[in-house]
């Protein structure tokens, strides 16, 4: 049985550096991906080509790809992590059109951590992008907050899903 379809949002200096970025990250799921297809399917796993000869395009361009594999999705999975561009433009529309458009259940994965508690959220908010610290303020966006580790995230995301209109319970929901 195929895993449910998962939108992925990390910040978009990682296309760009892999170190001061959350592409490390991205390519660990790819790789879990490839080793257990059956229990995670990223929709938007494939090389998004950056490039063009209208560079006045390439936003317009890049923001239809995406939409197109949001519609896809039956989760979004954020990445936060000490390195993510909390401001970065693209990263928080992705989330914004996921939640208000596409109304994706969320999961947040801290990256590096084994365990969360009910304070964790507080302890690292910095590492939260815009958009998901506006919905914790509102308690606008049900949101599920993980470590990422491979069994949490697997977890998650057969959990919460779109069709099956199973949510988090609030914004600051620990899983």
């Amino acid at each position: 049985m195929k895993a449910k379809a998962t939108y992925i949002a990390f910040d978009a200096n990682a296309v760009q550096d892999e170190v001061n970025s959350n592409l490390h990250t991205f390519r660990q799921l790819q790789e879990w991906q490839k080793n257990h297809p059956d229990r995670f399917n990223f929709v938007n796993m494939h090389e998004i080509e950056f490039s063009s000869q209208h560079d006045d395009l390439l936003e317009t361009t890049t923001k239809s790809r995406f939409l197109g594999h949001m519609a896809e999705a039956e989760n979004l999975l954020v990445i936060a992590s000490p390195v993510t561009d909390t401001e970065s433009h693209i990263l928080n529309w992705q989330i914004s059109r996921c939640v208000n458009r596409f109304h994706l259940p969320v999961i947040i994965a801290y990256a590096g951590l084994s365990e969360l508690d009910e304070e964790s959220i507080e302890k690292f908010w910095t590492w939260l992008p815009n958009k998901p610290r506006k919905y914790i303020g509102l308690d606008s966006a049900r949101m599920a907050h993980i470590p990422l580790t491979r069994d949490k995230l697997e977890r998650a995301l057969s959990t919460f899903s779109v069709s099956e209109q199973f949510y988090p319970w609030n914004s600051t929901t620990i899983f």
